[in-house]
């Protein structure tokens, strides 16, 4: 095993207690003074003092995974909570009858994942798969619960955290129930467009394939593929080398809206 020797002083750990991280092989590394920045930096863990990073940085374990693997099962969402440094994640519920997915979060750096069952301790019968190579930090479970015990900075941005989410998944189930495929899609489109500008790296949609926005917004491929052409085809949004671009924010908006206003049952799928 090669070790590589880094410094990050800078942030405030001593040197003799660096981060490893497993890659997807079984590889052991240290954590980058780059990587480490990016953790104390989040929103979870920017209010913590340094002793406080002190004690809880040796307990973290960072891990690695190349795109599209499966991080968390249904059977270990009891076992571990995970904050992304990079890359993006999707925690999905599946139909294994059907073949139907849908996608609940789709998360990127600073995101943390396997929030129910933090919560409450049990099963979450979602499946946590990566769409990017990426490397995230986690801990027990039960070790989290000492810490928000321990901590007040945490427990308050925690609690800020769940509170986001669950926003997130209470405008999803808005979604699904009242709104058709072109004022999901759009809703969708505008939420990304709106932390992208805020934050570079929240551009979640980028590269994503028509299968995968699907998956978001509760239809099939085929009906995205119709409704972006729409949207294409009145000048509101440019698809290029599988990145999507906003053209005209205004027409967005207006088509959202017109959506909703109208209201057409027939076309929920």
């Amino acid at each position: 095993m090669v070790r590589r020797a880094i410094s990050v002083s800078d942030h405030g750990i001593p040197l003799s207690r660096l981060l490893w991280y497993r890659k997807g092989e079984g590889a052991l590394h240290k954590l980058t003074g780059e990587e480490f920045g990016r953790l104390v930096q989040g929103p979870l863990f920017q209010g913590l003092g340094k002793a406080v990073l002190h004690e809880i940085a040796p307990l973290l374990d960072v891990e690695q995974w190349s795109s599209r693997q499966v991080v968390m099962a249904p059977q270990s969402t009891c076992k571990r909570f995970y904050v992304l440094l990079q890359g993006r994640v999707k925690i999905t519920r599946q139909n294994l009858e059907t073949g139907r997915e849908l996608t609940l979060f789709l998360l990127g750096p600073d995101d943390g994942f396997n929030i129910v069952s933090l919560l409450d301790g049990k099963r979450h019968e979602v499946v946590a798969v990566t769409l990017d190579p990426v490397i995230a930090v986690s801990a027990p479970i039960a070790t989290w619960h000492d810490w928000l015990d321990l901590y007040p900075s945490l427990r308050n941005a925690m609690r800020h955290y769940i509170d986001q989410q669950m926003r997130q998944l209470s405008e999803l189930a808005t979604d699904l129930a009242l709104h058709d495929t072109m004022a999901r899609l759009a809703h969708l489109i505008l939420r990304n467009y709106e932390e992208s500008r805020v934050d570079p790296r929240r551009d979640l949609l980028h590269g994503l394939s028509h299968e995968e926005l699907a998956h978001l917004i509760g239809t099939v491929r085929v009906v995205v593929n119709r409704l972006l052409k729409e949207l294409r085809e009145e000048g509101v949004i440019e698809c290029q080398g599988g990145e999507m671009h906003v053209l005209n924010l205004q027409k967005l908006l207006h088509r959202a809206e017109r959506e909703l206003d109208q209201n057409r049952s027939p076309n929920l799928l």
